[in-house]
């Protein structure tokens, strides 16, 4: 029972290539609908737009912050000057006002300039020569120190008795006693320009605990 192949049902038998294929694919032409080359042209395109649109955006922001440092170049250079005059007048009021405190403290001090010399005077014995009579006041007015300086004749021991003596005159006065306390000697030293012994009184002034 074997069916029998009819021989019209073979496949026909293809024919063996007899030449070489000798096309050059490069050369031919592109026979897509899209060519290929309209793709690489529109991305060009777009990617030298988009280049441009960068550099346009950049260069605005560099001008744009330019203008903004300029202006505040010159909001600076205008408030330097302002600062700079504030500053000055400042510093004049400072001095104006440390004058003034000076002033008010002096004028609080317990006794006289001229009071306070003439006291002085009246109480220094001859072997003392007073060379200068400094007043040192504070703005706070507190804590206020005269302080005398000058020479005493004698020798070193005859120095230092007449010195604590007219320390002792000082402590004892009724006014300078009042307003001065504690009243020290504070040097005693040679003096190679006169031979003599230098002298160095303090007189502070008294607080208020004090007085």
């Amino acid at each position: 029972m074997l069916s029998l192949t009819k021989k019209s049902d073979a496949q026909p038998v293809v024919a063996p290539l007899w030449h070489t294929n000798f096309r050059n694919f490069d050369r031919l032409p592109d026979t897509k609908v899209v060519r290929t080359t309209f793709f690489i042209n529109t991305a060009a395109g777009a990617l030298a737009v988009a280049l441009l649109l960068w550099l346009g955006y950049r260069e605005f922001r560099i001008h744009s912050i330019s203008e903004q440092i300029a202006e505040a170049q010159s909001e600076i250079d205008s408030n330097a000057k302002k600062n700079a005059e504030a500053l000055r007048l400042t510093q004049l009021f400072t001095q104006e006002d440390k004058k003034l405190s000076d002033t008010e403290a002096f004028l609080k001090t317990p006794i006289g300039v001229s009071e306070y010399v003439m006291l002085i005077g009246q109480t220094l014995p001859k072997e003392i020569s007073i060379d200068m009579a400094d007043i040192r006041v504070p703005a706070d007015g507190k804590n206020q120190l005269y302080v005398l300086r000058g020479v005493v004749a004698g020798s070193r021991d005859q120095a230092a008795g007449a010195a604590s003596s007219y320390v002792d005159v000082l402590r004892a006065h009724p006014k300078l006693g009042a307003v001065f306390d504690p009243i020290t000697l504070e040097k005693l030293t040679p003096d190679p320009s006169t031979g003599f012994m230098a002298i160095e009184i303090s007189l502070k002034v008294k607080t208020e605990g004090k007085k």
